[in-house]
């Protein structure tokens, strides 16, 4: 897919540019929405409906709107005079056999039902496709956000030791291996040994089933990075405090992340937790990681 162009003065440019979020669930929507409001710019939000919760909203311009209805999509955002859109927040992979869409979702189904085989980037890959060809600039999180990237280097009080280092390297192996394959965006490692790769669940899942083998011991790290070319305009890895909190109870010494790559929702609360529970949080230098 070629991608379109976005510099950063069309960026910056509040008065020549409207973004649209289209919200999934978790908090990363608002997170976005609070940081284009901070310098003057006023998103639309489009609320996917069952995914986003409506009340956290109340203070911004939205609406709710079915994910099957894409014509109701397009409609709302050229009628708010939105320019460039992103995608922020999972949303549940829609069950194609009981879908009901509008005319617009019709031709979008036709494209997806095919990409949806060759797993969640190629599903992607054919939504941001579709919209840029709406005339839509797509953009991505980080695009608009820079701020709430990961930087690189230890990011809290607690640092890996010689053993933790050993897993995060054994950890970027693996997470390469099932990224290069469309399988997932995270492992989790235990002294050499893998013990639970991420795949359609979801980062949060992966935690919480891992506490199950949980070591008395805090042991182990996440590795997570982002999959051999992402469409990072509509899934970039994330992580925030609810991941330190699922890592502290499945016992795990610390996360290692992409810098630069993974969004991190609220930092400051993040390495606040990570602290209390004496588990560390890494960025990873990319070229590291491609080495």
């Amino acid at each position: 897919m070629k991608k379109q162009s976005v510099d950063s003065a069309s960026l910056s440019n509040a008065a020549k540019m409207r973004v649209g979020i289209i919200a999934g669930s978790g908090s990363l929507p608002l997170a976005l929405a609070a940081t284009l409001r901070a310098r003057g710019e006023a998103p639309y939000l489009l609320l996917v409906e069952g995914e986003a919760d409506v009340s956290h909203y109340a203070d911004y311009p939205h609406e709710v709107i079915r994910i099957t209805k894409v014509g109701r999509f397009l409609k709302a955002l050229a009628r708010e005079n939105c320019t460039h859109i992103t995608l922020a927040g999972p949303v549940k992979r829609p069950d194609l056999k009981n879908l009901v869409p509008d005319m617009e979702g019709v031709k979008l189904l036709g494209r997806i039902t095919g990409a949806a085989r060759k797993g969640d980037d190629g599903l992607m890959r054919a939504i941001t496709t579709y919209i840029q060809e709406k005339g839509f600039t797509v953009v991505g999180v980080h695009e608009l956000a820079d701020n709430l990237l990961v930087p690189a280097g230890q990011l809290g009080k607690i640092s890996p030791t010689e053993r933790d280092t050993s897993d995060i390297a054994e950890g970027i192996r693996i997470v390469k291996a099932i990224g290069a394959l469309d399988i997932g965006q995270a492992a989790i490692i235990r002294d050499g040994y893998v013990l639970a790769i991420e795949a359609a669940e979801g980062t949060d899942r992966l935690l919480a089933r891992s506490s199950e083998f949980a070591w008395e011991e805090p042991a182990g790290v996440l590795v997570k990075l982002s999959k051999p070319g992402q469409e990072l305009a509509a899934d970039m890895p994330t992580i925030g405090p609810e991941t330190v909190t699922l890592a502290a109870e499945a016992h795990l010494r610390g996360i290692a992340v992409e810098a630069g790559l993974t969004l991190v929702l609220d930092l400051k609360e993040t390495l606040r937790r990570a602290d209390d529970a004496d588990l560390f949080v890494v960025g990873l230098d990319p070229q590291d990681i491609s080495g």
